[in-house]
């Protein structure tokens, strides 16, 4: 007896291995689906902390792809859980009458993308389901009512980005800051804002929002200012069209996504220099020029485009003379307005260091042969491009003896609003005696 008993142990233990290693053993032991509950059959999601949430319960005995999903009285159907893959187990999740069904909609200021948002109220259809690999197809369902619910979206009305042309490169033309605004129709529990490069879908460039009246995430306007990091010396993204996005969710789980386009163009941190760090000072002999008064300090020297972005500049252009009494805004008040400092724009100078007026005598940084002219928003501009050299060259005329104390003299590179890029380039005397 007792033989014949380990016999059947035996043959048992081979079945159920037999059965395991075909992949069968799971099939043939009980329904795959199995203990489905649904904790609460009445909710009010809305997010005051009272019957917002019901649980979800479900087991399986064999691996499945699971889907919870919820019909209205008209049979339309929304899916909290689409063809979610499972292993054999117990689960349990959290509803709280939030849906994801992305769709796009028109609330009047452009489209804007509803992630997931509050089901309204009234009484729906849960349906557990749960398709095995075989193909087997097990469901369960039961009724559950919503009443109370938060369905308002938390709009970002009127998302706007300005401008939607934008060239990080301190020329001073479009290149200040972009500003990105909307109003916030209610509060929020999160609010994010960045860019996306559609050739790297994956990487987002996080925005930081501008100090304001409201917090982050509280209902009111909100404004984002974005400089493409080149005022922090810093690179700004490559060249290329980008998708601001802006996104918001709310405690109910309402959530949308809006989008605009941003164009990122000749974008980087512009550098120029003196080549070799020498200028040309006419009649210089070991650090000291003579220039008797009424006479002439001349120079010429060449400046490089040392960058990966064009230099803006502006005249006077390579030539022109100065009377010591003149300067550079006296001269653009005499009908050459674009030559008063322009916020962005690059020219050479020359200082003294007694001046009133930091390097009063200013003159673009090449002569028109060795610029591109450009038409920018009606006005003529001129560009010295990357790796490209202009010749500077202009003259001092020592109409008048500068202060007592002058000693030095010294050329720049001045990129105006921005910084001195380059100062006391090749110092000098300058000996300023009688005619």
């Amino acid at each position: 007896m007792k033989i014949r008993n380990q016999a059947r142990a035996i043959l048992m233990v081979l079945l159920l291995a037999l059965l395991a290693g075909c992949g069968q053993l799971d099939l043939a032991i009980g329904p795959l689906l199995y203990d489905v509950s649904v904790s609460k059959s009445e909710i009010t999601p809305n997010a005051d902390g009272t019957d917002d949430v019901t649980e979800i319960a479900y087991s399986l005995r064999r691996a499945a792809d699971v889907s919870i999903f919820f019909e209205n009285t008209q049979g339309e159907r929304f899916y909290f859980r689409d063809a979610r893959r499972r292993s054999a187990g117990d689960y349990s999740v959290l509803w709280g009458g939030v849906v994801d069904k992305p769709e796009t909609i028109d609330l009047g200021y452009g489209p804007v993308e509803v992630l997931s948002r509050v089901l309204p109220d009234g009484t729906y259809t849960w349906t557990v389901e749960a398709t095995a690999d075989s193909g087997e197809v097990a469901a369960q369902s039961g009724a559950i009512t919503l009443r109370g619910s938060d369905t308002d979206l938390p709009e970002l009305h009127n998302f706007a980005v300005v401008p939607d042309l934008f060239r990080p490169n301190q020329d001073g033309l479009r290149d200040d800051w972009v500003s990105i605004s909307y109003y916030l129709t209610k509060d929020a529990n999160d609010v994010h804002l960045y860019l996306v490069d559609p050739a790297q879908p994956g990487v987002r460039l996080f925005i930081a929002e501008a100090p304001g009246l409201v917090e982050p995430t509280e209902r009111g306007y909100h404004e984002y200012r974005y400089e493409g990091g080149v005022d922090l010396n810093a690179e700004p993204p490559p060249d290329g069209d980008y998708q601001a996005v802006g996104e918001a969710r709310d405690a109910a789980g309402n959530a949308v996504r809006v989008t605009r386009t941003l164009t990122i163009e000749e974008g980087g941190k512009p550098r120029a220099d003196v080549a070799q760090g020498e200028i040309d000072w006419q009649g210089e002999v070991n650090r000291v020029v003579g220039a008797p008064l009424g006479e002439k300090l001349c120079f010429k020297t060449i400046v490089t485009n040392e960058g990966t972005v064009p230099i803006r500049t502006t005249g006077p252009w390579p030539g022109q003379e100065y009377k010591f009494s003149e300067n550079y805004n006296t001269l653009a008040a005499d009908g050459h307005e674009e030559w008063f400092q322009q916020a962005g724009v690059w020219r050479f100078g020359v200082n003294f260091d007694t001046t009133g007026v930091d390097f009063p005598f200013r003159w673009a940084v090449g002569r028109p042969e060795d610029l591109e002219r450009r038409v920018l928003d009606g006005q003529e501009q001129w560009y010295l491009l990357p790796g490209k050299s202009g010749e500077v060259s202009g003259c001092i005329v020592m109409d008048e003896k500068p202060p007592v104390g002058t000693n030095f003299w010294w050329g720049g590179l001045i990129h105006e609003f921005v910084s001195v890029a380059n100062n006391y380039i090749d110092r000098i005397s300058v000996e300023v005696g009688a005619p």
